[in-house]
C-alpha cells in the first residue's frame, strides 16, 4: 500500500472530451424531431368561416348560412336557394348576385344528381362573385 501523498496540480486540470460526432448527431436527432413535431397548420380560430354572423341583443351573434341545394326533379337538375327553386343558370346567376358575398356560399348536392349539374352550381355561384364557395356532398 502506497500512503504518498499525491502532488496537488494547481491550474489546469485535465477536462474528458466528449466525442464531437455524438455530439453533432445528437443535436440533428433533436433539430430533426422538433421539425417534425411542430404543427405549421394554423389554428382553426384563425381560419375564416363562410358563415355570416349577424349580432343580435345580449346573446351574441346567429349563425345564417346561405345553402343552394342542387336536387334532381325528373329530369332535370333543380337548384334551391330557401324557397326559391330554378332550373336555368342564367336565372340561378341572376338569383346569387342579390346575395351578400362576404359570407361565402354552401353548395350542397344531392345523390343522384350529375357531375354537370353541380359544375353549373359552382360556375354560378363563381361567376355572381363569391369568393368563398363551400362544397357539401350528401
Amino acid at each position: 500500500m502506497n500512503f504518498a501523498r499525491r502532488k496537488r496540480t494547481i491550474g489546469l486540470t485535465h477536462l474528458p472530451r466528449l466525442p464531437l460526432v455524438a455530439f453533432i448527431d445528437v443535436v440533428l436527432f433533436l433539430l430533426l424531431y422538433f421539425v417534425l413535431a411542430t404543427n405549421f397548420v394554423p389554428d382553426e380560430k384563425e381560419l375564416s368561416t363562410t358563415l355570416k354572423g349577424q349580432a343580435q341583443g345580449r346573446g351574441g351573434a346567429v349563425l345564417i348560412p346561405q345553402v343552394l341545394r342542387v336536387e334532381v326533379s325528373g329530369d332535370a337538375v333543380v337548384f334551391r336557394l330557401g324557397d326559391r327553386v330554378t332550373v336555368d343558370r342564367d336565372a340561378l346567376v341572376e338569383l346569387l348576385t342579390r346575395l351578400p358575398k362576404e359570407g361565402g356560399l354552401f353548395i350542397q348536392v344531392g345523390e343522384r344528381v350529375p357531375v354537370g349539374g353541380a359544375a353549373k352550381a359552382i360556375q354560378a355561384a363563381s361567376e355572381a362573385g363569391f369568393a368563398k364557395i363551400s362544397y357539401v356532398g350528401s
